[in-house]
């Protein structure tokens, strides 16, 4: 399911955060990674001539075939892909061209001011991409607008928190959960959480029906699992039973699109996005067919 992952990186050790986590995967997996770096265009008419003048073409080329060359001597296939462009439109770009079933990357979100240019690029492919997301975050908050750089180490991956939200389209991250666990040994933690006020309460027996199903198949593999109930603000109490339960992941599905018709499971992704502090994997749901 991870067989070709996308790493975008910028050039910064914040951004390679990621690798540690994306090298575990192709450890257990004989699957290929492909560097991506976006070169800002000069001006964006001039886009397809940026080769000729940006300064920093050459330099992220150069940076690009130094970690090839690095991450190739650990015995991981890998190769690198450089673009002129901006990047989030390039990541989306180069993830439906290659083909990806994984793009890999670390944010910078902090909240408030000042906010990481590169936090916003993780937002923006969070709306659109096609292949599910793996982020980590490369600053953990130390308060009062401060920040501490996470080490470049791989971070455990004991158990995994699933929200869910009662309708089947959240239920599109199993899958990707299902081979997390296998990989890691991982126990699993699934989570319901009663949103006050939405308006859209599922049946008790549905979601009895849907948990059943799911942990069925889990441990028909063998893992563990569990299964919670919360009430409250979604973002707020995905973060509190991460914390309870000592979650070191949080695998989602969202509904996120741009627009009036925004589902409200997507802004809880970006919050989630914004303010976990472990590595989260989103998946992204299909868009419903229109009526005719």
């Amino acid at each position: 399911m991870f067989e070709r992952i996308l790493l975008p990186l910028d050039g910064s050790t914040t951004a390679e955060a990621i690798i540690p986590q994306v090298r575990r995967v192709l450890r257990r997996r004989d699957s290929e990674v492909v560097l991506l770096r976006a070169v800002h265009p000069v001006f964006p008419e001039t886009a397809e001539f940026c080769t000729d003048v940006c300064p920093t073409y050459e330099e992220a080329a150069s940076y690009l075939r130094g970690r090839e060359e690095q991450l190739a001597r650990e015995g991981l296939r890998v190769r690198s892909v450089l673009r002129v462009g901006f990047p989030a439109e390039t990541i989306l770009s180069v993830a439906d061209e290659e083909r990806v079933s994984l793009v890999a990357m670390s944010t910078h979100g902090l909240t408030g001011f000042p906010r990481w240019v590169f936090g916003s690029v993780t937002e923006k492919v969070l709306r659109a991409c096609p292949a599910p997301l793996l982020v980590t975050r490369s600053f953990s908050s130390a308060g009062a607008g401060d920040a501490a750089p996470v080490p470049p180490e791989e971070l455990p991956i004991r158990t995994l928190l699933v929200p869910i939200d009662g309708g089947d389209v959240s239920l599109g991250v199993i899958p990707h959960v299902l081979e997390l666990a296998r990989l890691f040994r991982s126990r699993v933690v699934l989570l319901y959480v009663v949103e006050l006020g939405s308006g859209t309460v599922h049946p008790p027996e549905r979601i009895a029906e849907q948990v059943r199903g799911v942990t069925e198949r889990f441990r028909a593999q063998d893992i563990p699992i569990e299964f919670s109930t919360r009430k409250g603000d979604p973002a707020a109490e995905i973060l509190e039973a991460c914390a309870r339960s000592q979650a070191d992941f949080i695998a989602m599905t969202t509904h996120g699109r741009t627009g009036i018709s925004r589902w409200v499971f997507g802004s809880v992704t970006e919050k989630l996005l914004r303010s976990a502090t472990v590595p989260m994997l989103v998946v992204r749901a299909p868009r419903p067919l229109r009526s005719l």
